[in-house]
């Protein structure tokens, strides 16, 4: 039987210290949000192999802070150097956000921030390198157990070591992020976090971001996490010039769509046995209403900040939507790089030939009320009117 997770901060603290060799976990607010999760460990129903994986994944984020921290200190000049106009894409998920972003990563005048690169930030070595740094080859490993375990992420997420992640992924270093609740069933971190402002979260983010580009400062970063749309506030704030682009897609198909995707972390942590899938319909519903009812609260405030991508356009015709948002922010698209996606994308065709796998009853939930809790976001965004098709 796995030890309790209750009164497990200092012993976790200290393994990831002797694992890293280091002991500065740097300053901010990320303490609170690792103690409240433990706090709550023990009550959210993991299996025996669940409960070592719940404990490595936190062991994993101290050591990735711990390895960060030290670099931020050895890379004081990349440490003071601005991020100008990162390009962000969000929106609900299973939006296209993951393709938008893969598909926007071809263009070589955009850096972001590899998957190996999200677990050990660093500033990014020469792709040459890349096979025998022993940083990647941990990453790897780690990602093909997860793929063994849940094979649907190749699918769904198109999760690969060396492209572009989402920074999710380094946010999720500060314990204060949709990381935590989306995986594990702890509702009381789950409401902390929605009520609690998350700009030191951000602000780690930009650091990371420097020390990743120190070798490459010049390029522009472009990012991908659908939960920003919860905190376009925090955002801006951190990053007052951003280039935001925010897909949208009818919460009717989306909404679902999450809770499938999401069967893999809480197979892994909890058995399949195990998952109470009323339950996960039910949060992920509200999260990414209360994510909507913020963003469009921002936008509201901030027009003009925003590019907003309709999933159903994206889906015909992926270049157009590209050269649109290009044309938005006023960025050269040119023409070796058109031709560069257009290749990407005949090699990466759609999987699904049809909008829609599954619906709120195939959860234990209702299309009712779905509709009804979105009822604003579809009427805004021109979903609603399918309704009467």
């Amino acid at each position: 039987m796995a030890p309790p997770f209750s009164g497990s901060l200092p012993a976790l603290l200290a393994e990831a210290q002797r694992r890293a060799g280091l002991d500065d976990f740097g300053t901010g607010e990320w303490r609170e949000g690792l103690e409240r999760a433990l706090a709550e460990f023990d009550e959210a129903g993991f299996s025996p192999a669940g409960a070592i994986a719940a404990r490595e994944f936190l062991l994993a984020n101290l050591v990735a802070r711990l390895r960060t921290v030290e670099g931020f200190k050895a890379n004081p000049q990349a440490m003071a150097r601005p991020i100008v106009r990162p390009m962000i894409v969000t929106g609900i998920v299973r939006s296209g956000t993951t393709a938008l972003h893969k598909l926007l990563a071809v263009d070589p005048q955009f850096q972001g921030a590899e998957h190996w690169l999200c677990a050990a930030p660093q500033p990014r070595p020469p792709r040459a390198e890349w096979a025998d740094n022993p940083d990647f080859i941990t990453a790897k490993a780690a990602l093909d157990a997860m793929i063994a375990v849940a094979p649907e992420v190749l699918d769904d997420h198109g999760m690969a070591v060396d492209t572009v992640e989402e920074s999710l992924n380094i946010l999720s270093h500060c314990f204060h992020s949709n990381m935590l609740p989306s995986q594990f069933d702890i509702p009381r971190y789950d409401a902390w976090f929605k009520s609690t402002d998350d700009t030191f979260s951000y602000r780690y983010l930009a650091d990371v971001m420097r020390l990743i580009g120190a070798n490459d400062p010049d390029r522009t970063w472009l990012l991908k996490n659908p939960t920003d749309t919860f905190s376009l506030a925090e955002i801006l704030e951190v990053f007052p010039d951003a280039m935001i682009v925010q897909t949208h897609r009818d919460p009717l198909q989306a909404v679902p769509s999450i809770v499938n995707l999401l069967r893999g972390a809480h197979r892994m942590f909890r058995g399949e046995e195990n998952i109470d899938y009323p339950k996960i319909f039910a949060r992920e519903q509200e999260m990414w209403a209360l994510a909507m009812e913020r963003a469009d609260a921002v936008k509201d405030a901030n027009p003009g900040r925003v590019f907003d991508v309709d999933f159903r356009h994206f889906v015909k015709n992926q270049m157009e939507v590209v050269r649109k948002i290009y044309d938005h922010f006023g960025l050269e698209l040119r023409p070796e790089v058109e031709n560069a996606m257009q290749d990407w994308l005949d090699a990466h065709p759609r999987k699904s030939s049809t909008m829609q796998r599954f619906t709120p009853e195939d959860f234990g939930a209702s299309t009712e009320e779905l509709k009804q809790r979105y009822a604003a976001y579809r009427e805004r965004y021109g979903y609603a009117q399918a309704d009467g098709a």
